[in-house]
């Protein structure tokens, strides 16, 4: 009798799983969690670590500790939104560009269009067109982020209508929308999560770096804004103020990206496992 074999999430998802709910509890109840409201003036500018601003203050006196907790919320805001816009773009475009065969050349050449367009000026010129507003980083993340998953969405697609079963469902009629919400859809999913978390490690790290190059929004607090204030003070690797302004927002950036690169490689494995090779005895 064949022993059924359970597949088993590695470790280095569930270290990441647990790394991205500590963040995303955070930034859910930064209101709750942060000492203080993060624009009130609480200590003297550049204080250190202390039992008043554990994380010390920046050059208004703000603390820093507040000010990472809420700009937790609004970076992941911002990276959950575009990711799931730019998700979205990617399966309908992929699905559509097999299915929908009038729309076939327009659809495969708006994505091999925008595939070329180097999308970090194209990014700026957005964002600097529109303003630094969260919607607007949000569409300029969402149209530059689709279209090279929209092929893997496509050649997947491509597969998925081969199967026996598709053909089976077209035998008894059944339509073009249906066979892709019934046997596509079920086929595409690995590649749509695995899209998803790829695209918010991506947008995060984007938002910090539009920040950074003084397209942020500044009536938003963010771990880019901090990062930008902290680089504009012109003393900040005088002493040691960069410790506690500048490497905290950085090292949360790093940490919830590593997570979600661990979690979307290892959960794409664990859904998709290629063939195992054993030894002949």
């Amino acid at each position: 009798m064949r022993r059924q074999v359970r597949r088993r999430l590695p470790p280095s998802t569930l270290i990441g799983g647990l790394v991205l709910g500590m963040v995303l509890a955070l930034a859910t109840a930064a209101g709750i969690v942060a000492p203080y409201a993060p624009r009130a003036i609480t200590g003297a500018p550049i204080e250190g670590p202390s039992a008043a601003h554990r994380l010390g203050t920046n050059d208004l006196g703000q603390d820093l500790l507040s000010l990472v907790l809420h700009g937790a919320r609004f970076s992941l805001t911002v990276g959950v939104a575009a990711a799931l816009v730019s998700t979205g773009l990617s399966g309908t475009v992929g699905v559509l560009s097999v299915l929908w065969r009038r729309a076939r050349w327009a659809l495969l050449a708006m994505t091999d269009g925008l595939m070329a367009i180097p999308h970090l000026p194209v990014m700026v010129l957005i964002v600097a067109l529109l303003g630094p507003g969260p919607v607007n980083l949000v569409v300029a993340l969402a149209v530059l982020g689709w279209p090279a998953f929209a092929r893997v969405v496509r050649a997947q697609t491509l597969t998925a209508i081969r199967r026996d079963y598709v053909e089976a469902s077209r035998a008894q009629g059944a339509s073009q929308a249906r066979i892709a919400r019934t046997c596509v859809l079920p086929e595409i999913l690995p590649v749509l999560w695995t899209k998803f978390l790829l695209t918010l490690r991506w947008a995060i790290l984007m938002e910090a770096v539009l920040a950074l190059m003084g397209l942020g929004d500044p009536t938003q607090v963010s771990w880019g804004m901090i990062l930008q204030t902290a680089f504009a003070y012109p003393l900040l690797f005088a002493g040691t103020a960069w410790a506690w302004w500048a490497l905290p927002p950085a090292l949360a950036i790093a940490a919830i990206t590593l997570a979600l690169s661990a979690i979307g490689r290892d959960f794409e494995a664990w859904l998709n496992p290629g063939p195992r090779h054993t030894g002949s005895g």
